[in-house]
């Protein structure tokens, strides 16, 4: 959450910049809040859920700041918050995941690092939080068991594979440490270096509004793709989805 509203304080920083825009507390209305969404969609290039989530970050902090009269401009209370959309998201087969970690970085540290700690949440499913911060003790009688770092509550039991443990033995049990900022930025790097330059549509919703995008795959990557691209192999081996489930943490079958 802190992660969040920092990046959102940059964000309003960013946009004060390029729209030569003075941001108070009292001059933010209608105008102004519309020239921020214009700038988030075409210039930052932010999806609709992305739009949505920090909308409503900003939304809380002024109500917070009204509460506490630091400002008198409620103006903010009728802003519309764009639609959530279930976009159409990446995946990656086994095949892929091979290649990418077959590839030659070693000319490249800094790619090696990163390309490792994506094919290691290919191969175990879990969150960033989770699968970059695991450690020698996690690792008990062949299985990672981790407590999921989103509910706090559920215990995760992962099975090691060739791909985590060959990772895992590579760093000797510490994994490389980096920020999902930092690894969201990077791990583009990595699958343009691997030519992953095919033209793929990206369908986003804004109001009412479709709008269909032609976008390279390798922009479309993030860590999280690695989370995905899990689910979607043990798919496509045939494990049922209660198993899938059990080493992923969902206790939804929707989600």
């Amino acid at each position: 959450t802190k992660n969040r509203y920092e990046y959102n304080k940059k964000l309003l920083l960013d946009f004060q910049d390029n729209s030569k825009i003075k941001l108070t507390l009292g001059n933010f209305d209608e105008k102004v809040y519309n020239e921020f969404l214009k700038y988030c969609i075409e210039v930052k290039d932010h999806s609709a859920n992305t739009v949505h989530r920090n909308i409503g970050l900003l939304k809380t902090f002024l109500y917070w700041a009204l509460n506490k009269k630091y400002t008198y401009n409620n103006s903010f209370i009728k802003f519309k918050k764009p639609s959530k959309f279930k976009t159409d998201e990446i995946a990656l087969n086994m095949l892929q995941v091979e290649s990418i970690y077959n590839y030659d970085f070693s000319k490249n540290k800094r790619l090696e690092k990163v390309r490792d700690l994506f094919v290691f949440g290919c191969t175990t499913g879990m969150r960033f939080g989770n699968y970059s911060s695991v450690s020698k003790n996690d690792i008990q009688e062949g299985f990672i068991r981790v407590v999921d770092l989103k509910s706090k509550l559920k215990k995760l039991s992962i099975p090691l594979n060739r791909f985590s443990k060959e990772i895992l033995e590579k760093y000797d049990y510490k994994l490389p440490s980096i920020t999902n900022q930092k690894m969201n930025l990077y791990i583009k790097e990595v699958f343009r270096e691997l030519e992953f330059n095919d033209e793929i549509k990206k369908t986003m919703k804004y109001g009412d509004e479709l709008i269909n995008k032609e976008t390279e795959f390798w922009r479309r990557i993030s860590s999280h793709t690695a989370r995905r691209s899990f689910i979607t192999i043990m798919k496509n081996k045939r494990v049922p989805d209660k198993v899938i489930m059990s080493y992923t943490g969902h206790t939804s079958l929707e989600v």
